[in-house]
């Protein structure tokens, strides 16, 4: 009779980026640095919410953005908010494609500024 192991789920943590009266902005780590895999990135899906909107209605700013350990923390707020968790299936497919990609296109694609500044929008407000 076979054993079923239980899986270990990946942790995975949130950055608060912005938030105004009327906005949440954050970004759902689902990737740390892993130097087994040549990979030093962190890799986040970047969610906007309106602050009284119900959870299912939020907006993907981003579905994948490769992120340089001084972008994430340049891009954490000190502010608080609620967020949520989504399913990641779009972010699973976006790493998928990034990982087959030749080295000096995903090297150019990473963020190293601020992960709003990369998705195109104005930084964070604390």
């Amino acid at each position: 009779m076979a054993r079923a192991e239980a899986l270990e789920r990946p942790t995975i943590s949130v950055i608060i980026l912005s938030v105004s009266p009327r906005t949440v902005r954050w970004a759902t780590v689902h990737k740390v640095p892993d130097p087994g895999e040549d990979d030093p990135y962190y890799h986040v899906e970047v969610i906007e919410k309106e602050r009284r909107a119900p959870p299912w209605q939020f907006k993907r700013l981003a579905t994948h953005v490769v992120v340089t350990a001084d972008a994430l923390n340049r891009s954490r707020s000190r502010q608080k908010a609620r967020t949520y968790f989504y399913k990641d299936i779009e972010f699973r497919i976006a790493d998928q494609n990034w990982r087959v990609q030749p080295r000096p296109q995903r090297e150019a694609g990473v963020c190293r500024t601020t992960i709003l500044e990369c998705v195109g929008l104005p930084g964070k407000r604390d």
